[in-house]
């Protein structure tokens, strides 16, 4: 076989491997541009979860460990207010009065209010600081985006530094985080989580970097 036909036969060999090279760099380019879509978005919903269950906690002195609690209490509990006016900065016999007896003196007071969870929760300035592109929507709010399966929740209570702490986490695998899209064979780890709070420690973070 001469130079030339092998000239022939190899020009529409490279031709095709430059497609395919090209299709797959184009491929890996827009899963990134979609993973990285899909975590904004699921990063969104955990941070309003979190938000949440902060509320949940400071209402019933522990986080909830399943949607129902977390969600009844959105739609159908109260945000306990005070309301306090004047300053306790009264000295009896050189020392500061507790504030019980201020109150019985009539020299502060303490007005207590209470408003429904989800115009507290998700108030008009958090709404404004929230990522608009993705619109907050409370019926949905357990749901991983793009899938009918919901977040993982747990919450507990742990010892650390020899106090008992609590402790929530609502997490998702980065499998159902990207389901629809070609994730096999990519940078992501399928069975690693997407997940707010932690339940080997006390945190409130979220693992994306915060």
């Amino acid at each position: 076989m001469n130079a030339k036909r092998i000239t022939l036969i190899l020009i529409p060999l490279n031709i095709m491997l430059a497609f395919f090279v090209y299709k797959s760099v184009s491929s890996e380019i827009e899963f990134n541009k979609q993973a990285k879509e899909r975590i904004a978005e699921n990063v969104q919903k955990l941070k309003d979860l979190r938000t949440l269950q902060i509320a949940y906690k400071k209402e019933n002195s522990f986080y909830a460990d399943n949607f129902n609690s977390l969600l009844n209490f959105l739609e159908n509990d109260s945000i306990t207010i005070i309301k306090s006016e004047g300053e306790n900065d009264t000295l009896i016999n050189g020392e500061e009065i507790s504030d019980a007896q201020a109150l019985e003196m009539g020299l502060i007071s303490r007005d207590t209010f209470f408003v429904p969870a989800k115009e507290s929760v998700f108030d008009e300035n958090y709404i404004k600081n929230r990522n608009t592109k993705y619109p907050l929507d409370i019926h949905s709010l357990s749901t991983i985006p793009h899938t009918n399966k919901s977040y993982n929740i747990d919450a507990n209570v742990i010892e650390q530094g020899k106090v008992i702490v609590q402790v929530f986490e609502i997490s998702a695998r980065n499998s159902d985080v990207f389901t629809g899209l070609d994730a096999e064979n990519k940078k992501y780890d399928l069975n690693n989580l997407l997940k707010v709070g932690s339940m080997s420690k006390a945190s409130l973070n979220g693992n994306w970097g915060e």
